[in-house]
């Protein structure tokens, strides 16, 4: 249940991170680099949540933990350096306008999103759910033995 709730935060700094940088970037003209970056990172992290949830909702597979914390300690730096750039430059960022409000809510969704990461991998390093029997393809499954 831990699991979900992060995955929930995660999921709300990514709602405002997208209006953020959706917003700045349609101001922007054509698509500056950091952006397409940002947008990169998003899409990454959409994944990666995607990811998540279905090991939430499906059921662990097998490495799923080892799988979710590479992906979250890939994104988290991206959106660390991003928020660096976006808190730097404020109101100077390409579609601000000059105000600072826009890269406000940026730097909020940054700081939520990774902070929903590093939740995401600590919760993923503890969760206990390496059940012989969830594990196992049903075929190769003895007593709740695995075989191999």
């Amino acid at each position: 249940m831990a699991m979900l709730a992060v995955w929930a935060l995660t999921l709300a700094g990514g709602v405002v991170l997208i209006g953020g940088v959706a917003a700045l970037t349609s101001d922007a003209g054509p698509i500056p680099e950091p952006y397409k970056l940002a947008w990169t990172a998003i899409s990454l992290e959409v994944t990666t949540l995607l990811v998540t949830l279905y090991a939430i909702a499906v059921g662990p597979y097998r490495n799923w933990r080892a799988t979710c914390l590479a992906m979250y300690a890939v994104i988290t730096p991206i959106l660390i350096t991003l928020c660096n750039t976006v808190l730097t430059a404020k109101g100077g960022l390409p579609g601000s306008n000059g105000s600072e409000t826009r890269a406000n809510v940026v730097a909020a969704g940054l700081i939520l999103v990774s902070l929903g990461n590093f939740l995401q991998m600590l919760v993923s390093a503890v969760h206990d759910v390496e059940h012989p029997v969830q594990l196992a393809d049903h075929h190769h499954n003895q007593g709740g033995k695995v075989t191999v």
